[in-house]
Parts: structure tokens; C-alpha cells; sequence
């Protein structure tokens, strides 16, 4: 579609565009700090029946009294909905372009089956849980949105999630999503998508056949991702307190700076300590 088609919200224009897909674009509302998500054209009701699909999704999360780790919900603007806006925008792009502590994974990955679990408890099926569709707000707290093709009730699924977080089994299922959250934890551990080398046709002739990609490089997360992948998860529950468990139990989690600094101090100490005991065994000769 071209440019000069694209209908805006009244008041917005190109300058305003964040984001866009394939079925609407994004504007930023600067004085409200939130997002407009609108159909590039409002009488393509093809492009309009994800959006309400969307609205309907956020009105039944926010029924249910909304989450912090779904992009929160302000109402409709003309034929598009009002989110929160997450100035650090998505997973994928951050992922991409800066360095991350293990720290902050785990706890993005927390945050994600937190939030979907909350879905599921709603009677939402994302089916299109990828790194793309989670976003960071100003503090990196991990965000889950767009639902354009999800379902409710279980109403068909208007999208199909791309090859490398596809289950090979029934899509419209909670499992499903709990399948695509292991290529999400594994893709926030690597920052990038399982078997990125292959064909869509060949990821799924390897999911289905059971092959998965290797996780040995992944400890202390390994288990989860491959227990994911393989079906071992029956809810999302077990998934968030073993994500609990290895934030509790893992040294690791404080990040190096931190290490540093701690370190730093415990010699400190030590050298004020000895310089201490130094200058009294001084004063105590001298007299």
C-alpha cells in the first residue's frame, strides 16, 4: 500500500507512525503517551476484523482487571484502539542491539508467563507469541500484546505464527503458546529465533519429527526451553514457578556490575580494617 492511501487518525500523520504490519499502522499520541492502532483503510473490513478482534480481546483482559504484563488497554480512537505506549518498543529490536545481563532475561521471561498465564485464564489464545510481540515499557518491563489474530472462547485463529515458534500440533491450544514461549526464552537467551538457518519448510519437517535446536549452551534454562518444546508443560503454572525457582536458586543473577562493586567494597573493608590494626600497633610502640 502506498503512502499517499494510508488513511491516518484525525490529527496524525506520517510523522506520527511507530510501527505499523500487515494489517494496520501505529501512531503516537505525545500528549497522552499512548498508542494509536487503526486499519490503514477503516472500510477494508478485512483489515477492520482484526482490529475489533483485538478491541473485543483488550476489553475482556481489562474486564477481568487487566495485567503488567500486557500493553494496557485506553479505549477506541475512530475505527483503531488507545494502548499504552512502550517507549523501548519490542523485544526482538532490543535484544538485537544491546547487551543484556542473565538477570534481566530471567526476569522478562517471568514477566511473558506471568502474562500468559493471565490470558489463558481468560480464555485468550495468543497463537502468534513471538519476541515481536512482546514490548518494554520505560523501566524494561516486559509487555504482551497484539492480539489481532487471537482467540477468545475458542474463536478461530486469525493468524498462524511464524515457522520457527510454531507447534506442531493443534494450534488453537494453550500448548501452543507454551510451545512458542520456549522459542521466546530461547530467542531472549540467543537473540535469535530457532534454526534461523533454515527454510519455514524445513523448521517445521524438524519440529515435527521432534528435532529441536540445541540447548546445551543454555544452562540454567535449558530444561524449561526443551520442556516447552517437548510438551511437558500442561499449564503455564509449572512454568513460572520453575522460572521462580532458578531465580532464587541461581548465583548468577546478579549482574557483573554488581558483582564489582561488592567486590570493591569487601576490599575496602579489608584494607581499612588491616590499616586500622596497623596505626593502633603503631601508637601502642611509640608510647
Amino acid at each position: 500500500m502506498l503512502a499517499d492511501d494510508i488513511q491516518y487518525p484525525a490529527g496524525y500523520g506520517l510523522e506520527d507512525v511507530v510501527g505499523w504490519g500487515t494489517t494496520g499502522l501505529v501512531v503516537l499520541d505525545e500528549s497522552s503517551k499512548t498508542i494509536i492502532k487503526t486499519p490503514f483503510d477503516p472500510f477494508d473490513q478485512d483489515r477492520v476484523r482484526f482490529i475489533s478482534q483485538e478491541r473485543r480481546i483488550y476489553e475482556r483482559l481489562t474486564n477481568w482487571g487487566g495485567h503488567k504484563g500486557i500493553l494496557s488497554y485506553h479505549g477506541t480512537f475512530e475505527s483503531g484502539i488507545r494502548l499504552e505506549y512502550a517507549p523501548n518498543h519490542d523485544l526482538r529490536s532490543f535484544i538485537k542491539n544491546y547487551d543484556v545481563n542473565f538477570q534481566q532475561k530471567l526476569r522478562w521471561a517471568s514477566q511473558i508467563a506471568e502474562a500468559i498465564k493471565f490470558i489463558h485464564g481468560a480464555g485468550i489464545i495468543h497463537g502468534d507469541l513471538t519476541c515481536a510481540n512482546i514490548f518494554l515499557d520505560e523501566n524494561l518491563n516486559a509487555k504482551l500484546a497484539d492480539f489481532a489474530g487471537s482467540s477468545m472462547d475458542g474463536s478461530p485463529l486469525l493468524v498462524v505464527v511464524t515457522a520457527s515458534h510454531e507447534y506442531p500440533g493443534p494450534l488453537l491450544s494453550f500448548q501452543g503458546d507454551i510451545f512458542s514461549f520456549g522459542c521466546v526464552l530461547y530467542e531472549i537467551m540467543t537473540a535469535d529465533v530457532p534454526y534461523k538457518e533454515l527454510s519455514d519448510r524445513d523448521i517445521r519437517a524438524q519440529f515435527l519429527k521432534g528435532k529441536f535446536p540445541d540447548t546445551i549452551s543454555l544452562e540454567p534454562v535449558r530444561s524449561i526451553i526443551n520442556k516447552c518444546w517437548q510438551g511437558e508443560y500442561s499449564r503455564c503454572e509449572i512454568v513460572i514457578e520453575e522460572l521462580r525457582e532458578q531465580q532464587e536458586s541461581d548465583t548468577t543473577l546478579l549482574p557483573p556490575p554488581a558483582i564489582i562493586r561488592i567486590s570493591i567494597l569487601v576490599v575496602i573493608v579489608i584494607t581499612a580494617g588491616f590499616l586500622l590494626r596497623s596505626s593502633a600497633r603503631s601508637r601502642r610502640l611509640l608510647s
